[in-house]
């Protein structure tokens, strides 16, 4: 059975004992290192020759045992522009592409070719970001918050990295839907490695602030800053983001919030010190720069309301906050009939209940009204108010004899806002 087998193969011309020889790898990697391994003969020791087809270049290597075939020592090949490491003793320079060829004189000559592939390797996508204390690059991790300043973005790719000339690779850019392309050179001949320098910046345009990013001085991307924003950057199937860094401010006056007319109010940052603050009223820049802002609207020609807007910066972080002011008049006073609210006009008798009316209350929510006679002697009291509607309060009836008053008096009422010293109401009401 053995002999037919053997007699069948023969008869296919394949012997079991045929002598091969082949590169490992093959493809032989550029930038990397290979041997050729000979197998199937008697020979214990011998060489190769091994030529760049293209360039004409060689080596001749000897040949050891090994895992029962001969093997050649570690040839590298390296491009012209590589760096020949110490340990290496035999160079071929080639390129991508380039063909060569391995012979040796053993079993009365045998040869074999393989090309120059590109190396192999998955690309790497990373960002640093300037300290300035430490003055050096420190590592920024996707899905941290990335502050402004100076970035450096590298890309690793070893696939790209083929020729001696500096080469560069493409990287998309993202800050919110606004996107573009940055090519990152190569930072040597034989580097391997792609970078490019930005800076990450925040600053105040208009009304709003703006994030940028800029290259060599150049605008990339500029978009307004909101929530959520993140930096995107895009190689390949790599995608790596960084959520910018936003600072909280708020204005301790609310949305909304009513102040009288002709009267100074602040508006006032809240939280934290702020190093800079501008100021925007119906879209005009006031001169303030600082924490608050003194805001005073006279009549004829107040508007109804007015929008404040602050640009709030603390370090390289800016935030927008808003408010609105709506203005109303100045409160009012007068003496009203307390049984049928009519106002009381002219003289009134001693014994007629009268009650005190305030009208247009809408910046104080409690307010407080004294009264009394008018002349020597500390007759001031304060009486207590009720709410009527909105703005209006009304006070429990007075009756002026029941104070010790009878005709020729003066009955006197004032209303003073405590956050106001302009908004003050008076009346004098003359009894008979």
């Amino acid at each position: 059975m053995k002999r037919l087998l053997l007699l069948a193969m023969l008869a296919l011309g394949v012997s079991t004992w045929a002598a091969t020889i082949q590169f490992d790898p093959a493809p032989v990697p550029l930038k990397g290192t290979f041997r050729v391994r000979v197998a199937g003969i008697q020979a214990a020791t011998g060489d190769v020759v091994v030529v760049n087809v293209n360039t004409g270049e060689l080596v001749r290597v000897p040949l050891k045992p090994g895992d029962g075939r001969l093997v050649s020592e570690e040839i590298y090949a390296l491009r012209d522009c590589d760096q020949i490491p110490p340990e290496a003793q035999y160079v071929l320079h080639v390129a991508v592409g380039d063909v060569l060829a391995a012979a040796t004189e053993l079993e009365d000559g045998l040869s074999t070719t393989a090309l120059v592939a590109a190396p192999q390797g998955r690309p790497e996508l990373s960002l640093r970001a300037w300290d300035g204390t430490r003055n050096m690059w420190c590592p920024r991790q996707g899905g941290h918050e990335l502050s402004p300043g100076r970035l450096l973005v590298t890309v690793v790719d070893p696939v790209v990295d083929v020729g001696c000339e500096r080469e560069s690779v493409p990287l998309a850019l993202a800050l919110g839907d606004h996107g573009t392309q940055l090519d990152l050179r190569e930072e040597g001949p034989a580097a391997g490695r792609f970078s490019a320098e930005m800076e990450l910046v925040m600053e105040p345009l208009g009304t709003e602030v703006a994030v940028k990013l800029l290259h060599q001085g150049s605008e990339l991307l500029s978009v307004t800053a909101r929530a959520g924003l993140a930096l995107v950057l895009t190689y390949g199937e790599l995608v790596v983001s960084f959520p910018l860094a936003s600072l909280e401010a708020a204005l301790e006056l609310e949305p909304g919030a009513m102040e009288d007319v002709g009267c100074q109010f602040l508006i006032k940052v809240a939280g934290g010190e702020a190093s800079e603050v501008r100021w925007f009223v119906d879209g005009i820049e006031q001169a303030e720069r600082g924490p608050e802002l003194r805001v005073v609207r006279s009549e004829p020609t107040y508007p109804d309301e007015i929008q404040v807007i602050a640009l709030v910066r603390q370090g390289a972080l800016w935030d927008r906050v808003q408010t609105s002011v709506s203005f109303v008049p100045r409160t009012e006073i007068s003496f009203v009939d307390a049984e049928t609210g009519e106002p009381v006009s002219g003289w009134t008798v001693c014994t007629r209940p009268i009650a005190v009316k305030l009208t247009q209350v809408y910046d104080d929510p409690t307010p407080r009204v004294w009264f009394g006679l008018l002349g020597p002697g500390c007759s001031a009291q304060e009486i207590s108010l009720t709410p009527q509607g909105e703005g209006d309060y009304l006070s429990q009836a007075i009756i002026p004899q029941e104070l010790g008053a009878c005709a020729g008096d003066v009955l006197w009422a004032q209303y003073k806002d405590p956050t106001c010293p302009e908004d003050v109401a008076y009346v004098l009401l003359v009894l008979r």
